[in-house]
């Protein structure tokens, strides 16, 4: 029971200290499970946006040219939270637009098992060109 305190208290004076306000839309669906412009549920808590690394943290994405394929790394961005009533409704797909991107959740993992915080993961939204 102490060490679930201390990594609360501990997180929540991260958020508190570097946290900023994340605004999430889930957006509603017509009868052919189509998303619509229609806003159904707006979800608003407080985190820390960071982008992952190490372990099951970067994106490997392959470039393939005429000859051969170039491979590149790319950090994956989340979100830590605490686990509130707020953050328990967040599901796959709703979005937020954090600086000048749009991304969606693809993720949403309890770290430890301890029910003390949540990683959300992100994935930028691709705009499709034409």
């Amino acid at each position: 029971m102490q060490v679930e305190t201390f990594l609360r208290n501990k997180i929540k004076r991260l958020i508190l200290w570097n946290g900023q306000d994340f605004v999430f839309k889930r957006y509603a669906e017509n009868s052919y499970h189509e998303m619509t412009d229609e806003v159904a549920k707006t979800i608003e808590f407080r985190g820390v946006f960071h982008e992952g690394g190490g372990y099951g943290g970067m994106l490997n994405q392959e470039l393939y040219e005429r000859e051969g394929s170039r491979e590149f790394s790319k950090m994956k961005p989340m979100i830590i939270c605490l686990c509130s009533n707020t953050t328990k409704d967040l599901q796959m797909d709703d979005r937020v637009v954090i600086g000048d991107s749009e991304y969606f959740v693809v993720a949403k993992n309890d770290m430890k098992n301890l029910h003390v915080a949540y990683e959300v993961s992100l994935e930028e939204v691709q705009e499709l060109e034409g």
